[in-house]
């Protein structure tokens, strides 16, 4: 199992919209063969993002085919930083 976690920190508080983004999202990443995926709200402007994958080589594809573009669109333009990203 491959394991990644995905702080996320907010210029802004949280938004409805973002939060229906972040379940579609995760709906396309489990759609592309991820184990599981949760978003996790620790406050108005801190998400982790909790993605379970079968290899890491699944987790590479399913970042650069259907992870990557969801979040140049919907995640990126939101963060007050960098992700703080853990891998295990």
């Amino acid at each position: 199992m491959h394991v990644v976690i995905n702080h996320f920190r907010l210029r802004e508080p949280l938004a409805d919209g973002t939060v229906q983004a972040a379940r579609e999202g995760m709906r396309l990443v489990v759609d592309a063969g991820a184990l599981a995926a949760r978003v996790a709200k620790v406050d108005e402007t801190h998400l982790i993002l909790i993605l379970e994958f079968a290899s890491a080589d699944d987790a590479g594809r399913i970042a650069r085919d259907v992870g990557g573009p969801w979040m140049r669109e919907h995640i990126r333009p939101l963060l007050a930083g960098d992700t703080d990203r853990s891998v295990a």
